[in-house]
C-alpha cells in the first residue's frame, strides 16, 4: 500500500509540476527540435492521423523508411515513393502522383512522396495525416473505423479494384518539428 501511494503522489507530483504532458497531440515542442514517428498502415482506408498538431511558426520534415506492397499483382514492395513505374489516376487519392506512395495531408493539402528518400517541408498550421496513395472503396471504408482519430475516404466514384483491400505492410514516417526561420527553414 505505501509503495502503491509513493507512485501515485510522484506521478501526481509531476503532473503538476508539467513534467508529464497528457495526451498524445504536441502542439509545440520544448525543444529546438522534436521528433514523432507515426507507423503508417498500408491497409488503412483513413487519413492516419501522426499525432502531430503543427502550430504556426513551426516546419516539419517528414521522412520515411519501410515497404509495403499496394497492388498484389506487382512483383515488388515500394517504399514511400511508390511504384514509380504506374502513375495515379483519376480514382486515386492522389492522381498523377506514384501509386502507392506515402501520401501527407496537413488541411486540405496533399504532397505525396516521389522518392522513397524524399524529405517533405511541411510549414503548416494544422494536424498532420498520413495515407497510402490508392482508391478508395466501399469495402474498405468499412475498417477505416479501426483507425482511432483518423479521418475516413469515402469511396471513390466509378472504383474498381481492390482498393485497400489487399494492402499490406507499414512504412514509418519520421516527422521532425522545429521553429521556422523567416524563410520558412526549421531552426537548427
Amino acid at each position: 500500500m505505501n509503495q502503491f501511494l509513493l507512485s501515485f503522489v510522484a506521478i501526481l507530483g509531476a503532473v503538476v509540476l508539467g513534467t508529464v504532458r497528457a495526451g498524445a497531440e504536441t502542439e509545440a515542442p520544448a525543444n529546438s527540435e522534436e521528433v514523432f514517428i507515426k507507423e503508417v498502415q498500408a491497409s488503412g482506408q483513413a487519413w492516419q492521423y501522426s499525432g502531430v498538431k503543427l502550430p504556426a511558426g513551426y516546419t516539419a520534415a517528414i521522412t520515411a523508411t519501410g515497404t509495403w506492397t499496394i497492388n498484389e499483382t506487382w512483383d515488388k514492395k515500394v517504399g514511400a515513393g511508390g511504384n514509380s513505374d504506374f502513375k495515379a489516376e483519376g480514382t486515386y487519392l492522389k492522381s498523377g502522383a506514384n501509386e502507392g506512395s506515402l501520401l501527407v495531408r496537413v488541411g486540405d493539402t496533399v504532397t505525396a512522396f516521389s522518392k522513397d528518400d524524399d524529405v517533405l517541408r511541411v510549414d503548416g498550421p494544422g494536424k498532420i495525416y498520413f495515407c497510402a496513395n490508392d482508391t478508395a472503396t466501399p469495402e474498405g471504408v468499412k475498417r477505416a473505423e479501426l483507425f482511432v482519430q483518423g479521418i475516413p475516404i469515402q469511396p471513390a466514384k466509378d472504383a474498381l479494384g481492390s482498393g485497400y483491400q489487399d494492402n499490406d505492410g507499414v512504412i514509418k514516417a519520421r516527422v521532425a518539428v522545429g521553429r521556422s526561420k523567416k524563410d520558412g527553414t526549421p531552426e537548427k
